[in-house]
């Protein structure tokens, strides 16, 4: 980045990277809120005693909880999603291939849990995570590998799936099958003409067609394919309408794969595509960003960009070649780079050639 900025337009550059520092810390503290907590505080009675009784432990900044809205914990009710016709038609089901598992889980009364996608502030870009509760038990179906849980039918993946199973029509490319609930959900809809799905786990592909499929409706519209999701966007021949990926269990272990299918788009022009929790992929890239400009403002120079040693470093030093000749002359120069339309085209550009993707490239 060039940057002409008065000490004005830096003061108010750098307010970004305030709310970079509060987005992080906030994560941080969902981590162990969500994961390692629970037991200390279970005897809260309400989500706001849990809240408190959690911060009384944590004694979190205060400027964290008031800028990403973190005391904000809502109730679900049990009933809005046990009568998904996903969660009515499968229900629970025990089952195992080598290290994969169908199994039940859940969660407990006033158990905090996210329950959708970030919500990203449009001026600041303060990130907000939805949390929520039920007050009752809440069973849950999941397939994991090694006791890791890949998918489970829970709010969270039920709300971030809305939009794109809304967006689905014609001829749908599926990538990654998990429990199925995508599809289960696109081939209910008339204007969807047939679904084909790329999974590269024999296994889940095994336990699917065993216990799942024979559940579902219109399994003539199915095909189910063994093969690498990448590969296939690039070399095959058919033509899909819509492409829906969801080959990734978080942002962190999705957002090169995001970045890699990105750059594959170019192959099927007219064929819209949607991704998986892109909004939380795509805040991931705009710290990355806003790193980057804090570099340059502490003198790095493109010798510090030559090599790397994991895949974040990999991102990083792309981004510093793709905005090398921006110039950031204001505050509105910055925000517009951190804006989605912004972060999505400089995703789609950040990798042309598979050799980019070894993390040791320079």
């Amino acid at each position: 980045m060039k940057l002409l900025l008065s000490n004005e337009e830096l003061n108010k550059c750098k307010k970004f990277l305030d709310v970079k520092e509060l987005n992080i810390e906030a994560a941080e503290f969902y981590i162990d809120y969500l994961t390692n907590n629970f037991r200390e505080i279970e005897s809260a009675k309400s989500p706001e005693d849990w809240f408190k009784k959690f911060n009384e432990i944590e004694r979190v900044n205060n400027n964290v909880i008031s800028s990403v809205k973190m005391n904000e914990i809502t109730e679900l009710k049990t009933d809005a999603f046990s009568s998904d016709k996903y969660y009515q038609t499968i229900g629970q089901i025990k089952a195992h291939e080598g290290d994969w598992n169908f199994a039940t889980y859940s969660y407990a009364p006033f158990e905090g849990f996210v329950s959708d996608e970030l919500v990203i502030d449009p001026e600041t870009f303060a990130e907000h995570t939805p949390i929520s509760y039920f007050k009752d038990e809440f069973p849950f179906f999941a397939v994991t590998q090694k006791d890791e849980i890949w998918m489970s039918i829970i709010p969270h993946e039920i709300n971030t799936m809305k939009q794109p199973i809304e967006n689905a029509t014609g001829n749908v490319l599926v990538l990654g099958l998990g429990l199925g609930y995508y599809v289960f959900n696109i081939v209910l809809k008339r204007n969807v003409t047939s679904v084909t799905v790329i999974e590269n786990d024999k296994k889940i592909i095994n336990l699917f067609n065993k216990y799942l499929l024979p559940k579902f409706p219109h399994q003539e519209k199915i095909s189910i394919i063994y093969g690498d999701a990448l590969a296939y966007v690039k070399e095959s021949p058919r033509k899909f309408d819509y492409v829906f990926a969801d080959i990734w269990h978080n942002v962190h272990d999705g957002e090169m794969l995001y970045l890699k299918l990105k750059a594959k788009e170019s192959y099927r022009p007219g064929t819209k595509f949607d991704y998986w929790i892109e909004t939380s992929i795509l805040a991931m890239l705009r710290r990355q960003i806003l790193t980057v400009f804090e570099e340059a403002l502490e003198g790095f120079t493109e010798e510090d960009y030559k090599h790397s040693a994991n895949e974040n470093d990999t991102i990083i030093n792309k981004i510093y070649y793709y905005h090398k000749n921006t110039i950031i002359k204001n505050f509105n120069d910055l925000h517009q780079i951190l804006t989605d339309d912004s972060l999505k085209l400089m995703a789609s550009k950040l990798f042309w050639n598979l050799e980019d993707f070894d993390t040791n490239s320079n």
